[in-house]
């Protein structure tokens, strides 16, 4: 199992469910449906969408469940002065990914959704160079993501954390893996 990460910067806290969320379940459960309900948010990822809060409460309920069991390891990326969700990253383990796409030794994943509103403001492109930084320091060398072939600022994103376009994934989205040798050399594969 992942240990919950934690990050922070002059913007945003980078966290994990923690005991205080529980405090504040049912504004967390809005901020979800607002989140996944957003219509900038879900420009690239229309499957995501929650139609109620009661959807929102049962994904939550399910991505706390998945994260005991190590499935998947949700992070809420949480505004510094007043502590408001403007996104989520979920990191999926390989053997959640395998369960779902035939994937020979299928690497770690990543997802990160931003509320629209909270977009532009570069908050993204801070954070994945750290939470890879993060990962490699647990141990995690290799990381996916699958990004629809539209969406130019997300993979601008992971370009510029160091992930490299390696192939096709389906008719929509590329496939892209985090190498640590462009990272590091600044050598970029456009996708």
């Amino acid at each position: 199992m992942l240990d919950p990460i934690y990050l922070e910067n002059d913007q945003v806290i980078v966290h994990a469910i923690r005991p205080q969320e529980l405090e504040r379940y049912e504004t967390i459960v809005k901020d979800i449906y607002q989140i996944f309900s957003d219509q900038g948010t879900l420009e690239f990822l229309p499957d995501k969408r929650l139609r109620s809060v009661s959807d929102a409460e049962n994904w939550l309920k399910s991505t706390i469940l998945n994260f005991h069991c190590g499935n998947n390891f949700l992070h809420f990326i949480s505004d510094k002065s007043s502590g408001k969700i403007l996104g989520m990253v979920d990191i999926f383990a390989p053997s959640t990914i395998s369960a779902y796409y035939k994937i020979n030794q299928p690497p770690y994943f990543i997802e990160f959704y931003l509320r629209s509103s909270a977009k532009g403001k570069k908050i993204m492109t801070k954070l994945l160079p750290q939470l890879m930084t993060e990962l490699k320091s647990r141990g995690i060398a290799t990381v996916g993501a699958v990004i629809n072939n539209h969406n130019h600022a997300a993979k601008r994103v992971l370009l510029n954390a160091g992930f490299c376009y390696r192939s096709k994934f389906d008719i929509i989205q590329g496939f892209y893996q985090y190498d640590q040798y462009a990272e590091l050399t600044g050598l970029r594969n456009v996708g």
